[in-house]
């Protein structure tokens, strides 16, 4: 699934262009920029979601 530049970050973890595929790491809630290569239609894809570090 992809997400709009704009839009908040579903999950924390590593993203990247669908367009270029430039890697970024964003934050849950963090708003999703544009892509740094200037991609127009790019959006944003979670390749990586970050461990859940809770201590149960």
């Amino acid at each position: 699934m992809t997400h709009k530049p704009g839009t908040p970050a579903p999950a924390t973890g590593i993203y990247w262009c669908s367009v270029c595929k430039l890697p970024a790491t964003f934050s849950k809630d963090q708003t999703l920029p544009p892509c740094k290569n200037k991609c127009g239609r790019g959006r944003w894809e979670l390749v990586k979601a970050a461990e859940n570090k809770s201590t149960q």
